[in-house]
């Protein structure tokens, strides 16, 4: 197959094709090679990584999200970029270069301020710069205050090198989506490149490893990844590093700084911390300090690194050397600290501070690309000829107020690279990302990097929340033979002791449980009264008007959605009722909101299910939003889509119970869930069953009260009669042998209690009020509940002593939730 028809670049370099377009040398092999297989082959390899990667929930957030999924699965192109290992060599120096020369920088402007006494750099670049943070000045006096991580953005110029465009100093990302693209192709490039090696990733993650324990003093188990939580860009990246390196992925919730050190709160109490590799930027990793209205850091998180007792990967206020206000004054700053000359070319940058290189800015603006020099989401890059007369005015007006604030780059044209699409392969722009980590006094880069690629032909950003795509990196000449096995060999780590799992991983494990039972019961509950309503269950007798009104009602109680169906006015409009109660997630309790919490508790444990639980789990969560957008569907189809989410959520809850054990966790899902379903169990006891009914109501409520456990067919199985009362009651609440009943779930539930840490011998806080549930149980019967004065219509006994069973389980949930889910005190 001939990939080169219609292979046109308007780029004035191309990775594959020369000037004379012809194939340069390095990839006459990679071509002869995917020509020498069909189009149907590579399309099939394509498919291939898309499956690989969707098999290990390989995904990225994309922001403000139209289609309303945020989380999309990360894509690969089959065609590597690839570069010589004699062009590396000289690359990898460079980078090395530059990453020493940013970690003098860093210790400078944070210590003894050279560069500013010397006028090396302007003061307005750094002080009128929003990374340089005043409360960590001095801290570059310290050793561990580092550029351990670096990371830089470049693009081939027209001139044929390696450009730089951007330095990444803060929280540097895309490693992990490197490593996993390496992975991946490792696969798919035995058989598609099989004369192609390809250099080992895994000795930059053991040479990570080795930076951690040394910062850690020797005790990895002291460190932890920072993340910003589930809704970041890269949280799937955060949960794969922390899985390699072998350290524990935690939020700002899970951390207290006291008494100038960091810990973290676990299952068993504070555990100290003394190395960080955050992902949160600067300014919101600390609200006493630095950002107040942050919620994603730790309030004292700056006293700790001032204090010592704290080293972090990078530190706090490493963003001031992202500032683009730099590049002017790079070559200045390299002959002051090395000596050297800048060994990687950078875009020609003038800032606009400096009364010069303003009036060539304003001589040539038409032909320059303005910047600010902080790097916010706010702030807009402007490609100036593409500006309106008007627009041109008007930033121009804003440079002169603020000079300082701004740089002007050159535009250059940047090299294209062959990409797969819709069958053919086209040139698109592409980035290269590579990494460097600090080893004694120099640095190692990483063999291997991120490339991003746009996502058109047409397109000059590269950006993967504009839809662009990766592909790997792949050093060639670097090994005579391809060694994957220490790789695939390396299984990702994961903490099986409950005694260290931080408290939020153990709040969210706790409330997936609830969270999934709740949406278990009230889709059933749900289904039956709708069936019911309309007649289309397999006992097509139609309700009386009062257990229609009772079944109604329970719905309302089940859910604390009230007024509900306790309002008159609804029984006109049940349906409408129904939807609502189905589908408003601002209606708390309603199933959508039941549903966006369990949807928000399955994001932070994962990393502790099986594959098929994640897939299972995206597949229903994504056509519960369809299904959600949806408005005045027919009754028919809310219950088909209802019966097909319970087969989802049931499925689901199989595989968690048999992806975990409890050591790793599944006992605090276990006791959510047992709490839960005991909770519910009352509820719908004490709306449906404390009441006496007319004999033709009653085996409608009977039946509804069961159905909702899912307990009709073992309940005929046990007792041959027709639906009674007393019967039900002993089943539901009293036997200790049906594992739906409360008395078997308490049994449980202390079981499970007593195998949560404590250091006390005796019954804890929140083993005492299940304890009191399981003696009620056990000394009650089913005669003394269904006591009724002569003439009655309430069974009060049964209300009381279903309400004292409410408050037992609610305190013990309470009092767990206060003993393992915060600490503030040792």
């Amino acid at each position: 197959m001939n990939f080169l028809d219609n292979y046109s670049s308007a780029s004035q370099f191309d990775e594959m094709l020369d000037e004379q377009l012809r194939v340069r040398e390095h990839w006459q092999p990679l071509l002869a090679r995917l020509e020498s297989i069909s189009a149907e082959e590579l399309a099939n390899k394509q498919a291939e990584i898309t499956w690989h990667l969707e098999d290990n929930g390989v995904t990225y957030n994309v922001y403000n999200d139209p289609e309303g999924n945020g989380n999309r699965p990360w894509s690969l192109d089959p065609i590597p970029f690839v570069i010589t290992k004699t062009e590396w060599k000289t690359i990898k120096q460079g980078i090395k270069q530059r990453a020493k020369l940013f970690n003098l920088i860093l210790k400078d402007l944070y210590g003894e301020q050279k560069l500013l006494k010397e006028n090396i750099i302007p003061a307005e670049v750094i002080y009128g710069h929003k990374g340089f943070i005043p409360a960590v000045h001095s801290l570059g006096l310290m050793e561990d205050f580092q550029l351990h991580f670096y990371a830089l953005d470049m693009a081939r110029g027209p001139d044929g090198k390696m450009w730089v465009i951007n330095d990444r100093t803060q929280a540097p990302s895309g490693l992990g989506y490197a490593v996993e693209n390496r992975l991946t192709m490792n696969i798919v490039s035995k058989d598609l490149y099989p004369e192609h090696a390809i250099k080992k990733l895994l000795p930059f993650i053991d040479e990570f490893k080795k930076l951690l324990k040394k910062l850690s003093k020797g005790d990895i188990t002291k460190a932890a990844l920072l993340t910003p939580g589930p809704l970041s860009e890269t949280y799937f990246e955060h949960a794969y590093l922390s899985s390699f390196l072998e350290i524990n992925l935690v939020e700002g919730d899970d951390l207290l700084s006291k008494n100038g050190a960091l810990w973290l709160k676990s299952l068993s109490g504070l555990k100290p911390i003394n190395t960080l590799l955050r992902r949160l930027d600067d300014r919101f990793c600390d609200p006493l300090e630095l950002r107040s209205d942050s919620k994603l850091g730790v309030a004292g998180l700056v006293d700790s690194l001032r204090q010592g007792n704290l080293a972090m990967i990078n530190p706090i206020g490493s963003a001031i050397v992202e500032n683009i206000g730099l590049n002017p004054f790079m070559e200045r700053i390299c002959h002051y600290f090395l000596n050297e000359e800048l060994l990687l070319p950078q875009i020609a940058t003038w800032w606009c501070g400096q009364s010069h290189e303003l009036e060539y800015v304003l001589e040539h603006f038409d032909t320059l690309i303005i910047k600010k020099i902080d790097r916010t989401e706010a702030i807009q890059t402007h490609l100036v000829k593409k500006l309106s007369n008007e627009m041109k005015q008007q930033l121009k007006n804003s440079i002169l107020q603020n000079p300082h604030q701004y740089v002007a780059q050159e535009e250059i044209s940047f090299s294209t690279t062959p990409f797969y699409a819709n069958g053919r392969i086209e040139p698109r722009n592409a980035v290269v990302r590579a990494y460097a980590l600090k080893k004694s006094e120099n640095y190692t880069v990483m063999n291997g990097g991120l490339v991003r690629v746009s996502a058109s032909k047409d397109a000059l950003l590269v950006s993967s929340q504009k839809g662009g795509t990766s592909k790997d990196l792949w050093i060639l000449g670097e090994d005579d033979t391809v060694d994957m096995s220490s790789i695939f060999n390396t299984l990702p780590y994961v903490d099986v002791s409950i005694q260290t799992m931080p408290t939020r991983k153990a709040e969210n494990l706790f409330w997936l449980g609830r969270y999934l039972c709740r949406t278990i019961t009230t889709i059933r509950l749900i289904r039956y009264v709708v069936k019911k309503m309309t007649n289309f269950s397999r006992y097509e007798g139609a309700l009386s008007q009062e257990s229609q009104l009772i079944l109604e009602k329970s719905l309302t109680h089940l859910t604390m959605t009230y007024p509900g169906f306790l309002d008159e006015k609804i029984a006109y409009n049940q349906m409408s009722e129904i939807e609502s109660l189905i589908k408003d997630k601002s209606k708390q309790g309603g199933l959508s909101f039941t549903m966006e919490m369990l949807f928000s508790a399955n994001v932070s444990i994962k990393s502790l299910l099986a594959i098929e639980a994640w897939k299972l789990f995206d597949k229903m969560q994504k056509e519960w939003k369809v299904f959600n957008r949806k408005i005045n569907s027919p009754t028919q189809t809310i219950l088909s889509e209802l019966d097909k989410f319970l087969l989802y959520l049931v499925a689901y809850k199989e595989l968690v119970e048999e992806s975990m054990y409890k050591e790793q966790g599944l006992i605090l899902y276990d006791i959510g869930y047992k709490l839960e379903s005991a909770l519910l169990t009352i509820s719908k006891a004490r709306s449906m069953l404390c009441v006496k009914h007319e004999k033709s109501a009653s085996y409608d409520i009977l039946e509804g009260m069961l159905n909702s456990c899912e307990s009709f067919n073992a309940y005929r199985t046990q007792y041959k009669s027709s639906l009674q009362l007393d019967n039900v009651l002993e089943f539901l609440i009293l036997s200790p042998q049906f594992p739906k009943s409360i008395a078997y779930l308490t049994n449980e539930l202390l079981e499970d209690l007593k195998a949560l840490p404590k250091s006390k011998k005796y019954l804890s806080s929140y083993e005492e009020p299940a304890f009191q549930a399981f003696s009620s149980l056990k000394l009650t019967n089913v005669a003394s509940l269904m006591q009724i004065e002569e003439g009655g219509t309430v069974y009060q006994k049964l209300d009381e002593f279903l309400a004292k069973l409410t408050a037992h389980f609610s305190l013990c949930s309470m009092e767990l939730s206060k003993t393992y889910f915060s600490h503030y005190d040792e």
